[in-house]
């Protein structure tokens, strides 16, 4: 089944939908020769600002502050006041870790009157294992992770089971605060990387879990076209992930927007036409699995010689004889080489590949070199052909080139987005001319200048962004504010930002106790049932899926495709599904049994409001529960639960809960 079959009528219409949306930004007018070319601000070198003066200089924490504040004081715009304490650990918490904090965790918080009390928290954070579950879940998204293939010949889904080892490679890597740039050079070339071994192999899975399209027929023609329907879906997750670039608009015909000519396409098509699938590496010599195989073909030919001559007229002695050499054959074999078994990558060959003439492989253009995309060439010193191999470890290496524009500033730009919920630049996966300007050009190149000179360190970004001025701000509505900047763009308060189905499901956990916080491992068979986090639920891309379509209910994204950004939708089968759900009874069932073993309903209820929302409950709040709780049973009651489980399932179901401020 080609690509085009198997993607969604909804995903082309919102494709479609985009362009149009944005040929209105640029009013209709097609992009100019310098809007097009290297000079458009994406493409060109990434600057190192000076951090700009501004009138309030009691205001800023970080760098990140002077930038912020110059526009909010150029637009007239004063940023609120800052979030409290208790606000500010919840909502840290839960973007590092994707976690609530623990009542202790914000007590402590809160008896510290240290000047370095916030930064205690972060680096607290940073160092705990949840830090690279939680953020390898988003880049999980951008790499399409999913742990089946769809085999069209016999309608099925087939599982990959050892999928999760690229999972777990990730949430390690960000762990170990692996170099960014080290992070793009194994996802892309891990396995021709000297040393890495088996984690090398595992990086690849970035590649090598994507879509492998299939024909339900066997003609040449159609195995050729699906071959490159295969690879476009890499090339796709390629330049959206680490570029930000819409390489596959130019798979028929020069880019319409963009400097990314068909050649280009072309150029890079080559790289994983040499590139093939495996299900398995030897962890041998190369020399001790030569040896191996090469007993192992012996073997074989040996034998077809004992079968022909049972078939034949030979004598009994020959038989005999052919056979007894093939027993010491046998008997001589070394023994079995080790192999790992991942789903991986394998370089094939070295060749370059023609144009498809109007994206049909059939029609032979010009023949192409392997090579970085011209715009970039000369910034990346990637002028010269790929010729090792496949060339993969080349683009890799020119990917991951600090002299690359676009590499720092799409991955700090990702970072922003989902601390903030709106990335600096709001297209997070077309940094061309189609994508949105970037909200605070010079701020971006200063985050990005930032990770290449720290050492491409992803910690130390997250650190120098949650401890800003800006990310402390409170949530609070000011009406002057909202009517010159509505959509809040210059950072004058923290958005609001509603929990993602991940979690959303781990809070719930979490605070009734029942979360199992054990590290990496095969995934979960099933997600409703299990207690691990969400992380370890199986991603498919069957959409009869029982799992899956728990998380696509909450926005789970479509593994089909690279996401930069999920999709928030309300509902009413939420709704629905929190209120009569099992899953959500369950959970308050759990939570009232956690909070029955206190001394009366008034100290139950007071927990109840520091596990779920890390305050104590007002006095009003109080008084209602009490005489909630107090009155009879009602016989109407859902699932026959108590009236403690019925309160519990209330919380449990409240926007404070569900959103972080």
């Amino acid at each position: 089944m080609s690509r085009a079959k198997v993607l969604p009528a909804l995903t082309f219409l919102v494709l479609v939908m985009g362009l149009l949306m944005a040929r209105v930004r640029l009013h209709a007018e097609p992009p100019t020769e310098s809007e097009q070319g290297a000079g458009f601000w994406s493409f060109r070198p990434v600057a190192d600002p000076s951090v700009p003066d501004v009138a309030n200089t009691r205001w800023p924490k970080s760098p990140i502050d002077h930038f912020v504040l110059r526009r909010l004081e150029k637009e007239n715009l004063t940023p609120v006041e800052p979030a409290s304490k208790r606000v500010w650990v919840r909502r840290t918490t839960f973007d590092l870790i994707g976690l609530p904090p623990t009542p202790s965790e914000v007590t402590m918080f809160l008896d510290d009157t240290s000047l370095d009390a916030h930064a205690k928290v972060v680096d607290r954070l940073l160092a705990s294992p949840r830090y690279g579950e939680r953020w390898s879940r988003y880049w999980l998204d951008v790499a399409r992770y999913a742990e089946e293939q769809h085999i069209p010949v016999q309608n099925k889904y087939e599982a990959l089971p050892e999928a999760y080892k690229y999972r777990d490679w990730v949430v390690n890597a960000l762990n170990q605060d692996l170099p960014y740039d080290e992070f793009i050079l194994q996802q892309v070339a891990g396995d021709l990387v000297d040393g890495l071994g088996h984690e090398g192999w595992d990086a690849v899975g970035f590649f090598a879990l994507g879509p492998i399209y299939q024909t339900d027929g066997g003609e040449e023609d159609d195995l050729v076209r699906v071959r490159y329907d295969t690879i476009d879906d890499k090339l796709d997750a390629l330049s959206r992930g680490f570029l930000g670039l819409t390489l596959a608009c130019a798979r028929c015909h020069d880019h319409k927007f963009d400097p990314i000519s068909i050649e280009d396409y072309y150029s890079l098509a080559g790289v994983f036409y040499n590139t093939d699938y495996v299900t398995q590496r030897w962890l041998d010599p190369p020399d001790v699995v030569k040896r191996y195989l090469q007993a192992q073909d012996k073997i074989e030919q040996q034998t077809k010689r004992v079968t022909e001559a049972k078939q034949g007229e030979n004598s009994s002695e020959k038989v005999a004889s052919l056979s007894a050499e093939l027993e010491q054959l046998k008997a001589a074999v070394p023994a079995k080489p080790d192999f790992y078994a991942v789903h991986s990558l394998v370089d094939i060959g070295s060749e370059d590949v023609p144009v498809a003439v109007r994206g049909n492989p059939l029609r032979r253009g010009k023949m192409v070199p392997r090579q970085f995309l011209g715009v970039l060439r000369e910034a990346t010193d990637s002028a010269q052909r790929f010729i090792n191999g496949s060339g993969r470890l080349e683009l890799a290496h020119s990917i991951a080139d600090r002299n690359n524009p676009l590499t720092a500033r799409v991955m700090v730009n990702r970072l922003w987005q989902h601390h903030f919920g709106k990335g600096l630049v709001r297209t997070p996966d077309n940094f061309g001319t189609l994508g949105e300007p970037p909200t605070h050009q010079a701020l971006l190149d200063w985050l990005a200048h930032l990770l290449m000179e720290d050492g491409w360190s992803l910690k130390r970004l997250h650190r120098e962004i949650v401890l800003s001025a800006t990310y402390r701000l409170s949530s609070r509505f000011n009406e002057h504010n909202f009517k010159v900047d509505g959509d809040n763009k210059w950072l004058w308060r923290m958005s609001p930002r509603r929990l993602d189905v991940e979690a959303w499901r781990d809070a719930l956990l979490t605070v009734t106790g029942e979360i199992d916080l054990q590290l990496a491992g095969p995934s979960v068979d099933d997600v409703l049932t299990a207690s691990r986090r969400t992380l370890y639920a199986p991603v498919r891309r069957d959409p009869r899926f029982a799992n899956d379509k728990f998380l696509r209910l909450f926005d789970f994204p479509n593994p089909w495709l690279s996401n930069s950004q999920r999709t928030v939708t309300t509902i009413p089968l939420q709704q629905l599904f929190m209120l009569n759900g099992e899953f959500v009874t369950a959970r308050a069932r759990a939570l009232a049994a956690r909070l029955a073993n206190l001394s009366d309903d008034h100290i139950r209820i007071e927990r109840a409001f520091d596990l779920l929302f890390a305050r104590p409950a007002t006095k009003e709040e109080v008084t209602l529960a009490l005489e909630f709780l107090s009155q009879s049973r009602s016989d109407a009651a859902p699932e026959n639960l108590s009236l403690w489980e019925q309160y519990a399932q209330v919380l449990l179901c409240t926007n404070e809960f569900l959103y972080v401020r």
